[in-house]
């Protein structure tokens, strides 16, 4: 069952569109396994719905509909059954990736691979267009200590595979930490599994060690 969710407020931004492409992603991701959170954006979204209705309407302009079907015709259509990337993404290290994560790991994985960090950890930096702020995936070895840290703004973090815990909690698969500037902690992968997160960053973290701080560009966190 899943204990840690995204706050009210943020569904209510991406409700409304207002969120970032990797943030977007993140909670899209969560909705997918949330059934109470996917509630939540269904019912601000038929609000929302309510609300337009009371706007005029804004004619379009001549020809767009003749634009959008031309559009259409020429997206290329994937053929039933290809694997190719999209199969890849399916076996991402076991983990089981919803939609739209999916979509995005498999076209990542089609230009580049895994980038091992340290010991125990490899990222996959994902393409999302979100100015500073950073979508990856993080793959960890049962038993993998992330360095202390705290954040230069937002850091949200989904579990999508295994377990692990920190100073605010434990958190499994469909947990997410919601953490900002205030937060300092260790993140400790549970040693039964293998884990696999989703996280989203504003700003590189800022760690408490030193050693850590001057090898952190090489590390790319």
């Amino acid at each position: 069952m899943i204990e840690h969710h995204v706050s009210e407020d943020l569904l209510l931004e991406y409700a409304a569109g207002a969120l970032d492409e990797a943030s977007s992603l993140l909670v899209a991701t969560h909705l997918a396994l949330c059934p109470p959170c996917r509630a939540v954006v269904s019912e601000a979204e038929a609000m929302g719905g309510v609300l337009l209705e009371g706007e005029q309407p804004e004619a379009m302009s001549e020809g767009s509909v003749n634009t959008v079907l031309e559009r259409v015709a020429q997206s290329p259509v994937e053929p039933a059954g290809h694997e190719g990337a999209r199969g890849r993404a399916d076996r991402l290290d076991a983990a089981s990736l919803p939609q739209p994560l999916r979509g995005y790991a498999a076209d990542t994985l089609s230009r580049r691979g895994w980038r091992r960090v340290a010991p125990g950890l490899s990222q996959l930096v994902l393409g999302t267009s979100s100015g500073p702020t950073t979508a990856r995936l993080f793959h960890l070895a049962p038993g993998t200590r992330i360095p202390v840290h705290s954040h230069r703004g937002l850091e949200l973090t989904l579990v999508l595979q295994g377990a692990y815990q920190d100073e605010c909690g434990t958190y499994a698969r469909g947990d997410v930490a919601q953490l900002d500037e205030s937060v300092t902690h260790q993140p400790i992968v549970s040693r039964s599994s293998v884990c696999v997160t989703l996280a989203v960053t504003q700003a590189p973290l800022r760690f408490r060690s030193l050693a850590v701080r001057m090898i952190q560009p090489l590390l790319g966190l």
